[in-house]
Parts: C-alpha cells; sequence; structure tokens
C-alpha cells in the first residue's frame, strides 16, 4: 500500500520582508534571509534589490541598516535613469524620467524658481514610474489628475499644519486649513511634463508625436476691491498691533503689509517684484529710483530685477508712479531710512502671504481675496476711470487682449456704440 500523505502544517505561510515597494515594475528591496551556501560557508540576512522579479545587486547592508540599504536602492534608481544620448527613436523606448532629467538640466540656470518645478517633477516621475513616453495618452493623463486631486500638498507640512490633521494657529492669526492638490495644480504639474516632452521632440530624441492631455483651466478669478475696501485694508493694516500673551503691545506689526497694499494698488505689480524692490540699485532685485526733476519728486519703479531675462509669459515694464505714492516712497527712504520697499528689521519681507491672509480673514473680506487680488483691482480701477486701453496696458504689463477680455466690462466707454445702436440712438436722422 502506497504511504500515507503527511498532512499540511496549520498556519499561515511566513512572508519575506521588503522595503522601498512603491508600484508595479519599480525596484525594491527584499531581505533574503540567513543560508547556508553551496559551499557549506553560513551567509548573514541581507537586503537585494529587486527588478523585474529578478536579483540584480546586494546592497551589503543586513537587518537594522535599512536606512543605507534604502540609500543604496536610491543610487541604483539613479544609475538606472541617466538619460540616453541616443535620438530618433520610437516613443516606447524613451523614458519620461530621462525626458524630466534633461529638462530639469536644461532649465536649471532660466528658471527663477527651479525648485518649484523640481518639486512638481517629483509628483510627475511618482505616478509615472518607469513608463515610456508611449505611455502618454489623454487616459492615462486623465487618470493622473484622478491620483493626484485630493491629495495633501507635501509642502503644507511647514506652513502650520496641526497635530493629528487638525488645523493650527499662529498667535490671532487664521487657522491654516489642509491644502489638497485641486484639478488646477494637477494641470500645472501636467504643463511641465508638457514642456519636458516637447523638448525631447525639438531635441529630436523621439520621432513619433507625443500630446499631453490637459484638463479645462479654472475659473479666472473676478473678484477686485472696492474703494472702500482697500481703505479699509490699509488702514486696519497701518493700526495693527501685536498681541503676546493676550495682551496688546505697542508694537505695530502690519505696516510692512500696508506699505506692501498701498504700492500693489498704485502700480497693479506682482507680488514678488513689491516684496523684493531696493530704493538701490542691486543685482537680483527691482528697484525704485527716486530723483527731482524742475523741483517734482518722481519714482520710476524698474520691475524687472537688475540682471534678470524677463519672462515670456510676464511682463515687468519700468513705470513712472503716482505723485502722491511718490511722495511716500520719498517718506519711507529719505525720512524712515528704509533700503527697500517692504522691509521686515531692514531686511526685504520674505513674502507676505500669510500676513496678507491674516488681514482678509480678520476683516471679514472673504478667501478669494488674496494677494493677486491688488493687481486685478488696479486694473478695474483703471477700466473704470477711461484709462486708454493701450496705456493701461502697457502700465500695469499686459497685453490689450487680456485687459480688455477680462476688465473690459468696466470702462464705461465698453460697448457704447452698439448700446446706442441697439436702442435707436445710432440711426442717421432723414434728410429732406
Amino acid at each position: 500500500m502506497p504511504p500515507e500523505p503527511k498532512p499540511r502544517r496549520a498556519g499561515k505561510r511566513k512572508k519575506s520582508r521588503t522595503l522601498g515597494v512603491t508600484r508595479r515594475g519599480e525596484p525594491y528591496l527584499w531581505l533574503r534571509e540567513e543560508r547556508v551556501g553551496s559551499d557549506g560557508a553560513e551567509r548573514g540576512a541581507v537586503w537585494i534589490i529587486m527588478h523585474k522579479r529578478k536579483q540584480v545587486d546586494s546592497t551589503r547592508c543586513g537587518p537594522g541598516e535599512e536606512q543605507a540599504a534604502l540609500e543604496a536602492l536610491a543610487e541604483y534608481k539613479a544609475r538606472k535613469h541617466q538619460p540616453s544620448t541616443l535620438k530618433n527613436q520610437p516613443a516606447s523606448r524613451v523614458l519620461i524620467a530621462d525626458v524630466v532629467s534633461r529638462y530639469l538640466d536644461a532649465k536649471r540656470d532660466k528658471v527663477a524658481r527651479i525648485e518649484e518645478v523640481a518639486q512638481r517633477m517629483g509628483c510627475i516621475l511618482e505616478w509615472w514610474g518607469e513608463r515610456s513616453l508611449a505611455d502618454i495618452d489623454s487616459a492615462t493623463c486623465e487618470a493622473y489628475v484622478r491620483s493626484r486631486v485630493g491629495t495633501p500638498w507635501k509642502a503644507h507640512a511647514r506652513m502650520g499644519s496641526g497635530k493629528d490633521g487638525k488645523p493650527a494657529r499662529r498667535g490671532h492669526s487664521r487657522p491654516v486649513k489642509p491644502r489638497v492638490v485641486t484639478e488646477g495644480g494637477a494641470r500645472r504639474e501636467l504643463e511641465d511634463l508638457r514642456a519636458a516632452v516637447n523638448l525631447a521632440i525639438a531635441d529630436g530624441l523621439t520621432r513619433d508625436v507625443v500630446k499631453v492631455t490637459l484638463p479645462a483651466k479654472s475659473q479666472e478669478r473676478e473678484r477686485w476691491l472696492t474703494k472702500a475696501e482697500a481703505a479699509r485694508l490699509v488702514l486696519y493694516a497701518w493700526r495693527k498691533r501685536e498681541i503676546q500673551k493676550g495682551h496688546v503691545t505697542d508694537k505695530y506689526c502690519a505696516r510692512h503689509v500696508a506699505r506692501f497694499v498701498l504700492v500693489g494698488l498704485r502700480t497693479g505689480t506682482r507680488a514678488g517684484a513689491i516684496c523684493g524692490a531696493s530704493f538701490l540699485p542691486e543685482i537680483g532685485k527691482p528697484w525704485m529710483e527716486l530723483k527731482e526733476e524742475g523741483g517734482r519728486k518722481v519714482a520710476i519703479f524698474h520691475r524687472k530685477a537688475l540682471g534678470a531675462r524677463e519672462a515670456r509669459n510676464k511682463r515687468y515694464p519700468t513705470v513712472r508712479l503716482p505723485d502722491r505714492l511718490a511722495a511716500h516712497l520719498w517718506r519711507w527712504h529719505h525720512v524712515l531710512k528704509q533700503r527697500y520697499v517692504v522691509e521686515w528689521r531692514g531686511k526685504p519681507v520674505g513674502s507676505t502671504q500669510r500676513a496678507f491672509a491674516n488681514l482678509v480673514h480678520e476683516l471679514g473680506l472673504g478667501d478669494d481675496v488674496v494677494r493677486h487680488t491688488l493687481r486685478h483691482t488696479a486694473a478695474t480701477w483703471g477700466m473704470q476711470e477711461g484709462v486708454d486701453l493701450w496705456e493701461l496696458a502697457g502700465y500695469l504689463g499686459m497685453t490689450t487682449d487680456v485687459l480688455e477680455r477680462r476688465y473690459g466690462h468696466h470702462s464705461p466707454t465698453h460697448m457704447e456704440g452698439a448700446r446706442q445702436a441697439m436702442g435707436g440712438q445710432g440711426r442717421k436722422k432723414r434728410t429732406g
């Protein structure tokens, strides 16, 4: 009689330990247990780099050396993702990682905030992994947008979020809301991917046509401040005092924001150029030229930073500022001895974003009022005053098409001829 089969042991099978697992097809770490080699020698446990179901390399790191093993895995990924020098390849043989790496190297000295571009590209690589250009189509782009929308910002950890996922407060400021990626944010990341792909095609890396499909643009902001709201904002910022331990002190803590708002309303300049502006020529910064012409105080705003290139989609023209604003600037520099237009403790303020948001929250103006609202307000006020379209566009650094499309309806003469014609007032009188 044949022997009876042995009963199987009860219990679950022990699973192997892994590290650095992200998604299918990407390298990861596997802990190979202690074993006895074919030569009879004992070999300890070691972390092995696995890729496409194969043991490709040993990290020479054992249990307890997980951090060193992960660093070895990162080095392996970096070696594998060295950009290819081949040209005229099919899209299936050009990795997206290679395209992104070439794009970042090409734009490193040409983009003002390359670290932000690199951060967005990091999100692109986390999802696309080791895919090639052939995998880019409308379906995968739409899947990418779905995967990104609603996920928390990676940079939100340094923006004041509280413990246990609860919003935190900084002093008497407004609560910091958890920030999540919107469809507009995912579109911005895909725009960077599209630029990288277009550069690769222009350089001849692939002979195929690759198209990055973008979601629809988000609705443009339409909020602008009335003159009463703007006056309240400036006055409140000028009079606001610091609160320490529940007591109001004699220290004015928001006067730099009042200066920022005043310059923003009267020039329509973007926030970055105002925050970095100096009263003396300084490499890498915009500057205010103060001089006298015929006994009259004049202020000329050189909005493009010295030594910087003007971006194709953002104009920074040099303009003469209004007389009342010029008087303020002269006092800030010559009387108060400020070196910078908006400064905090003798240095240019890095950003007024949080302080401005706190003021808006305390005044109850609404979350739709942001720093860029000052630029919208300047354009709206200019159109309401009936300023010539070409002059206003040049002063604000906009194109006439954008100015007319977004702010033209604020002009008192907007479509006036059509209005009169539709009312029967434009018909010629009969003669004879």
